[in-house]
């Protein structure tokens, strides 16, 4: 326990170190430090898929990191371009997304959930600081890579990772727009796929072939439909700031955008189309509950994230 309380610490400075810091140096070392602290928290369940999954997450970042460190040398016209790219690789966008579905189907699914959320907050932060058109490149793999890899998924966790892979093309496109929106966007999609993992977590949820089995698929169908971006939940509202924030700067994205965004919502309905359909049959809404009353806690954060997308539309937009 004191372990943990002492590697979660170390974590948090991790993040402090990068915001407030414009050295190089400071930057990688922040960098460093976070990617060391996160593997020490995932190790902390040992069995031999998980620590696969550790070394091969290691060794996929340090190589990031020791490139990453020969750009103190290089010529400024060439600084923006590469290190956009090797921070691009470091959060598994495209196209560099290869190795972010084969390290989530060994890791728990709260690792999942830190590896998909607050892992790409560094590289997010030091992204924001460099202009790059390679960006762009990255946005439009992101995104078309992201909606093909989710196409007839069997795994879950790999749906996730794919998912990761297609929000950060989104995440990315609104760095261009405002200083702000990308970590909005990424406060507000960790909101959303929290419960999801949260509730996988307590099934040890793998695949599809356990969805028919589930017991409570009424919470199984709101928080799917949510990521879908079914009106009025949550990952509706996160679209929609998306489209508000992206519309002011980069109009000629939006078919695309809003192509990539109807092929995903046909991806999550279809997962779930057999499972609506028998619970609509068989529906009882007095059954309507959670699996167990001490987490409830999961509908007051799909509540609190609805609330707080509504929010951010109307004060961005006014």
């Amino acid at each position: 326990m004191l372990n943990v309380i002492l590697f979660s610490f170390m974590y948090i400075i991790s993040f402090h170190l990068v915001m407030n810091s414009d050295d190089w140096f400071l930057l990688w070392l922040g960098l460093e430090i976070n990617m060391m602290i996160f593997i020490m928290l995932m190790y902390k369940e040992s069995s031999m898929l998980k620590i696969e999954s550790c070394l091969s997450y290691f060794f996929i970042q340090s190589m990031g990191s020791a490139i990453l460190m020969s750009c103190f040398y290089l010529n400024k016209e060439w600084v923006d371009f590469v290190v956009c790219l090797l921070l691009g690789y470091k959060i598994g966008a495209g196209p560099f997304f290869f190795w972010l579905p084969s390290v989530c189907s060994g890791l728990s699914w709260m690792s999942c959930f830190m590896l998909m959320s607050f892992q790409k907050l560094i590289p997010l932060m030091i992204m924001s600081i460099f202009v790059s058109y390679v960006i762009y490149m990255m946005v439009v793999v992101s995104l078309f890579f992201g909606v093909f890899g989710c196409y007839n998924q069997k795994n879950f966790k790999q749906l996730i990772a794919y998912s990761s892979v297609y929000h950060m093309g989104w995440i990315m496109l609104c760095n261009f727009s405002d200083d702000l929106s990308w970590f909005v966007y990424l406060l507000l999609y960790s909101l959303m796929i929290f419960p999801v993992m949260k509730f996988f977590s307590f099934l040890l949820f793998e695949d599809f072939t356990m969805l028919m089995k589930m017991k409570y698929k009424g919470w199984l169908i709101l928080m799917v439909l949510s990521m879908a971006g079914m009106p009025p939940l949550l990952g509706f509202f996160l679209k929609l700031f998306a489209f508000v924030m992206i519309f002011k700067y980069e109009y000629y994205f939006m078919m695309f955008l809003i192509f990539c965004s109807v092929v995903m919502f046909y991806v999550y309905f279809r997962m779930i189309y057999d499972v609506l359909m028998s619970y609509y049959d068989n529906m009882n809404w007095m059954n309507f509950t959670m699996m167990y009353d001490k987490n409830n806690y999961l509908i007051m954060i799909n509540v609190m994230g609805l609330m707080m997308g509504v929010f951010l539309i109307v004060f961005f937009v006014m």
